[in-house]
C-alpha cells in the first residue's frame, strides 16, 4: 500500500481515493517500467559521480600505473575483481587518463541526460492520456446523473473538477512519482556510496531520516485542512465568476457591481489568507530540514577531521563523502517536501471520486417503446421535496387521453411544473404511479421513455453551434429535407432564407444572435423534428411579445397536431385552444373543464382569468 511505500507519512484512508485512480494507469505498465529504468539510471548516474570524486583525487593526480592487473584465482569473485581492477586500470593506470577522464565524464552525463528525458517524457506521455480517459470517465457519469445533482451542484464546481480536480490528481501524481522512484533511488545510491567510502560517517547521515520523517508527519497533518480550505475556495470563486459572467444583463440594469465586486473580493481574500497561511507552512518546512542537515553534515565533518588527524581516511574518501552527502541533501529535501504535492494530490482524487460516486439516475425500466400512443396516467400521486414539509402534489390522480390538448394553470406553486417533470423522471414520485399507454413509467426504459417526449419551455436552451446542428440535435440521422420541412412548419424558414449564412449561421452562446421570438421557434422546430408522440410546452410563450406570440403560437398549433399535449400557459389565448383546463391549487385538482364551462362555474379558473395573466 501507498501508505507503507511512503515512509509512513500518510494513511490508509489518504490514499484509497488515489489507488483506485492509479487503474488507469495499469494498462501502461510497460511505460511506466521503462521509465523506471530510465530513473534508476538516473540514480546511478548520480550516486556514481559522488564515488568518481575519490578515485579523480587520489589517483588522477598520481603518476599513472605501468602494470595492468591480473587475475587473482579462478572463482567469480576473483572474476569481477579483475573486471573492476582493469576497469580502474584504464581509466587511470596509463597515461591516456588525461583525455579519458574527461571523456569518461562527458559519456556518464549524456547517459544521465538521455534518461532523464526518457522518464519524464514517458510518464507525462502516460499522465497526458490518462486525463484524458478520465475525463471521458467524468463526462459520461455526467450524462448520467439525475437531474437533482444539477439543481444542487453549481455548474462551476462541475467544471472545476473537470479542469482543475482531475488535472491536479493526475499530474501531481505523476510528478510524485517522478520524485519519488528518482530521489529513493539516488539517496539509496548515495547511500551505499557512503557506507563504502566510510560506514562510520554514513552511520551519522542514517539518523536524518528518521527525524526527516517525524518532519513529514507534522506537516501532513498541518497542511491538508489548509489546502482542503484553500481548494473549496477556490470553487466559490469560480461560482462567483461564472454567475457574474452569466447575469451580466442582471448586474448591469439593477447597479449589482458594487455587489458583484465585493462577492468577488470577498472569496478571493479568503483563499489569499489560506494561501499566505499554506505558504507560511510550506515554507517553514524547508529551513528546518536544512537545519536537521547541517547538524548531520556537522557531526560528519567532526569525526572525518577526527579520522584523518588518525590516519583512517585519505582526502580523496573524505572529498568524495562530503560530495556525496551534500548530494544527497537535495533528493532528502525533494522527498520530504512530498508532502505538499501529495496532499493537492489526494484531496484531487477525493473530489474526483466524490463526483464519480454520485448515485446515478435509476433506470431499472426493461420495456422498450416503439411509438406510444399517449395515454397517460397520473395515480394518487404524492410528491414531497426534499427538506420541505408541504407536499407539491398531494394524492394527485388524473387522467390524459391520447392526442389530447391539456392545459394545466393555477398560481405558482400549486405544483404545475412538479407535475410535467414527473413524466420523462427528472424528479421520481414519492408515491403514486404514472402509467404510459397501460405500462408504469418504473418499468419503461429511461431512454426509451424520454425518446417518446419532446419539451417546449420558456427556458430554452441553444447550444454554441449552427442552427441547423440545434434543430437537428437528438436526430443524428435527420436529412436536409427533414430539418427544412421543421423550420418552415416552426415558421422560421424565411429568417433562414434572408440571413447570409442560411442554417449555418452561429446562433452564439444559448442563442444570443437570435431574438427571443427566433429563440423560440428554433426549440419549436427541434420538436418537431424529434417527431415524438408526447408534448410538453412549459410556459412557451409567456415571454414574448404579441407579435412574436402569433408566430409561435401558430409554430405550436403545427406541432400539437396529433400529439398529446400538457402545457402549462400563463396566456388566455393560450389556454383557449386546449381540449380541457385542469386548475391546480396546492398541488391537487381544484377544477377542470373547457375554457366556457370553468367560467360559468366561476371557481378560481374565472377568478385567475380576470388577472393580467393566468397566474
Amino acid at each position: 500500500m501507498l501508505n507503507k511505500l511512503f515512509f509512513g507519512i500518510f494513511k490508509e484512508q489518504d490514499t484509497k481515493n488515489f489507488m483506485r485512480l492509479m487503474t488507469y494507469i495499469k494498462r501502461y505498465r510497460v511505460r511506466i517500467f521503462i521509465a523506471l529504468l530510465a530513473t534508476a539510471g538516473v540514480a546511478f548516474t548520480e550516486s556514481y559521480l559522488a564515488a568518481f570524486i575519490a578515485p579523480l583525487i587520489n589517483q588522477g593526480f598520481s603518476a599513472t600505473q605501468l602494470n595492468p592487473p591480473q587475475v587473482n584465482g579462478p572463482s567469480f569473485i576473483d572474476k569481477a575483481a579483475y573486471i573492476r581492477s582493469m576497469m580502474t586500470y584504464w581509466i587511470w593506470g596509463t597515461s591516456s587518463k588525461v583525455w579519458m577522464v574527461p571523456l569518461f565524464l562527458v559519456g556518464l552525463v549524456m547517459f544521465r541526460g538521455f534518461c532523464r528525458y526518457f522518464s519524464s517524457y514517458l510518464l507525462s506521455w502516460v499522465g497526458a492520456v490518462v486525463l484524458k480517459e478520465l475525463r471521458e470517465v467524468m463526462f459520461q457519469k455526467m450524462l448520467l446523473l439525475p437531474s437533482k445533482y444539477q439543481l444542487t451542484h453549481p455548474s462551476a464546481f462541475t467544471s472545476n473538477r473537470f479542469l482543475l480536480d482531475a488535472n491536479n490528481a493526475i499530474s501531481n501524481a505523476i510528478n510524485v512519482f517522478i520524485t519519488l522512484t528518482r530521489d529513493s533511488l539516488t539517496v539509496l545510491g548515495l547511500t551505499i556510496v557512503l557506507i563504502y567510502l566510510n560506514w562510520q560517517l554514513s552511520l551519522v547521515v542514517l539518523l536524518m531520516f528518521p527525524v526527516l520523517n517525524l518532519l513529514s508527519r507534522y506537516y501532513r497533518n498541518k497542511l491538508r485542512s489548509l489546502q482542503q480550505d484553500s481548494m473549496e475556495k477556490m470553487k466559490g470563486l469560480a461560482h462567483v465568476i461564472n454567475e457574474t459572467y452569466d447575469g451580466h444583463k442582471v448586474v448591469k440594469l439593477y447597479g449589482g457591481e458594487t455587489h458583484a465586486e465585493q462577492r468577488f473580493e470577498s472569496e478571493n481574500g479568503a483563499i489569499l489568507r489560506f494561501q499566505k497561511k499554506l505558504a507560511q507552512a510550506s515554507s517553514a518546512k524547508s529551513p528546518f530540514s536544512e537545519l536537521i542537515a547541517s547538524f548531520a553534515l556537522a557531526i560528519v565533518v567532526f569525526v572525518a577531521l577526527w579520522q584523518s588527524q588518525n590516519g583512517v581516511t585519505t582526502v580523496g574518501q573524505f572529498m568524495a563523502f562530503i560530495v556525496a552527502m551534500l548530494q544527497m541533501l537535495s533528493p532528502l529535501k525533494n522527498l520530504s517536501n512530498l508532502s505538499i504535492p501529495m496532499q493537492f494530490m489526494f484531496i484531487s482524487a477525493d473530489s474526483v471520486y466524490d463526483f464519480l460516486d454520485a448515485p446515478p439516475e435509476v433506470n431499472s425500466g426493461t420495456v422498450k417503446l416503439d411509438r406510444a400512443h399517449g395515454n397517460i396516467a397520473f395515480k394518487h400521486l404524492d410528491l414531497t421535496y426534499e427538506g420541505m414539509s408541504r407536499k407539491a402534489l398531494n394524492d394527485f390522480t388524473l387522467e390524459v387521453r391520447a392526442g389530447e390538448k391539456l392545459a394545466l394553470v393555477g398560481r405558482s406553486g400549486s405544483g404545475k411544473s412538479s407535475l410535467i417533470n414527473l413524466l420523462p423522471r427528472f424528479i421520481e414520485p414519492t408515491a403514486g404511479e404514472i402509467y404510459l399507454d397501460g405500462q408504469r413509467l418504473s418499468d419503461i426504459d429511461l431512454y426509451s421513455l424520454r425518446s417518446q417526449i419532446a419539451l417546449v419551455s420558456q427556458d430554452v436552451f441553444l447550444f454554441n453551434d449552427t442552427l441547423y446542428n440545434n434543430v437537428a440535435y437528438g436526430r443524428e440521422n435527420a436529412t436536409p429535407e427533414q430539418v427544412e420541412a421543421a423550420l418552415k412548419a416552426a415558421n422560421l424558414w424565411e429568417f433562414v432564407q434572408e440571413n447570409p449564412q442560411g442554417w449555418d449561421m452561429q446562433v452564439g452562446n444559448n442563442g444570443n444572435q437570435l431574438s427571443g421570438g427566433q429563440r423560440q421557434r428554433l426549440s419549436i422546430a427541434r420538436a418537431i423534428l424529434k417527431d415524438a408522440p408526447i408534448l410538453i410546452l412549459d410556459e412557451a410563450t409567456s415571454a414574448l411579445d404579441n407579435e412574436s406570440e402569433r408566430a409561435v403560437q401558430k409554430a405550436l398549433d403545427n406541432l400539437m397536431q396529433g400529439r398529446t399535449s400538457i402545457m402549462i400557459a400563463h396566456r388566455l389565448s393560450t389556454v383557449q385552444q386546449a381540449d380541457r383546463i385542469v386548475v391546480m391549487n396546492d398541488g391537487e385538482i381544484a377544477e377542470q373543464g373547457t375554457h366556457d364551462e370553468l367560467l360559468a362555474r366561476g371557481g378560481l379558473y374565472a377568478h385567475l382569468s380576470m388577472l393580467p395573466s393566468l397566474v
